[in-house]
């Protein structure tokens, strides 16, 4: 694809929000996204736009699924958050070593996989691979999936006296996972984020990476390919994945709010678009979130333009990169609860779009890397010349 053509991908993603609206009370029905929604995202092309080109993708810079994303928050939160992560995992299987991703990518240029750091499994080396065990919590989009990736702790062998010497990142077809309808929460119901169980299944060597090389930059694939995209460190590139559904959950909630407030007349029969305080409300709202996305621009920006000189990341630039992502999140939630706040009682009803993106913005920055005390306790650390206090890094 052309230049036009990443132009092209953001005018698609655009032309969705009126249906990906219409779809919400749906997908928070059935908590996952309807199977029109996915059935949009892959003939869009959204899950290729950083897959490997060597397997089909377009293999573009984090930025423009970053654009996409946004324009899909402002219609449905979670389709943001499934298309975000589904489609950086097509980067992440770029990490992965030339027979693991002709596997991963064998039929299309795409592949649908969660993905769950959290290491609450263990694997253990037998001859030739692994084998992985345990339960993991949080596989957005896992319904719609053909792969999933998880991190493991591992140990030298099998038994009590084993040792952990490791943590190893692979990667696991569905058909060899059990799934548990677990994914019934407040917000992002759509995104489908149920629990998996893994029961003894071996994993060759060749789909595992050492989660520290995924961390770090330094995978297989950073060798395998020239494009400097895959020595971009893991979690700056998952946090601003994470952070693009909450500035389009944002700007969502801002052009609802808009509408309403042309549209409601209140108590005594004043229309809400000649409040002063409401007028205040929507100015604020919009400089907030600009201010926002500048901030996240700015170090996606950054961090591209690094990594395409060649420069290793050091600790205090990816905890700077984490504290960022953060803070976009953070911010946009405190906008749009203040949005709610002058919405008027029919915005709580169950089929008004400004309460799902409330839910969503809520349980959005409860993901781990949105963690704002642990967080800004890094940075601060980071910047008095104290060493991380988190492993997600």
């Amino acid at each position: 694809m052309s230049a036009q053509g990443t132009l092209g991908l953001i005018e698609q993603a655009q032309s969705m929000i009126p249906n990906l609206i219409g779809r919400g009370m749906e997908a928070d029905s059935i908590r996952q996204l309807p199977s029109t929604t996915i059935n949009e995202l892959i003939e869009n092309n959204f899950f290729s736009i950083v897959a490997p080109k060597r397997c089909g993708g377009f293999e573009y810079d984090l930025d423009i699924l970053l654009a996409v994303v946004k324009q899909l928050g402002q219609g449905c939160g979670s389709t943001a958050w499934v298309t975000s992560l589904l489609g950086t995992h097509n980067w992440l299987a770029g990490l992965f070593s030339a027979k693991a991703q002709d596997e991963l990518f064998a039929d299309k240029n795409y592949l649908l996989a969660p993905a769950v750091f959290a290491p609450t499994g263990k694997a253990v080396k037998v001859n030739g691979g692994y084998r992985v065990s345990g339960c993991w919590s949080f596989a957005s989009g896992i319904s719609h999936s053909n792969w999933i990736m998880l991190s493991a702790l591992l140990y030298d062998k099998a038994g009590e006296n084993a040792n952990v010497v490791g943590m190893e990142c692979v990667v696991i077809p569905i058909g060899d996972i059990t799934v548990k309808d677990t994914w019934d929460t407040v917000g992002m119901r759509g995104t489908g984020s149920h629990d998996i169980e893994v029961d003894n299944v071996f994993v060759p060597q060749h789909r595992s990476i050492p989660f520290a090389d995924v961390l770090s930059g330094n995978s297989p694939g950073a060798i395998l390919s020239d494009n400097p995209i895959y020595r971009i460190p893991l979690v700056p590139y998952l946090s601003y994945a994470a952070a693009a559904p909450a500035l389009g959950i944002g700007f969502g909630a801002l052009e609802q709010f808009r509408t309403n407030m042309i549209d409601r007349v209140m108590l005594g029969g004043e229309q809400q678009q000649q409040k002063v305080a409401s007028q205040i409300r929507l100015g604020e709202a919009q400089i907030a979130l600009s201010a926002a996305e500048a901030l996240m621009d700015r170090g996606v920006r950054d961090l591209l333009t690094k990594v395409k000189t060649g420069h290793t990341f050091s600790i205090e630039e990816r905890v700077n990169y984490r504290a960022e992502a953060c803070y976009v999140a953070d911010s946009v939630k405190r906008v749009v609860d203040n949005l709610l706040e002058a919405a008027g009682a029919k915005a709580q009803f169950h089929a008004h779009p400004l309460q799902r993106f409330q839910r969503d913005i809520n349980n959005l920055r409860g993901h781990v890397v949105f963690d704002m005390d642990s967080t800004m306790e890094m940075q601060g650390r980071s910047m008095i010349g104290l060493a991380p206090n988190h492993a997600l890094i």
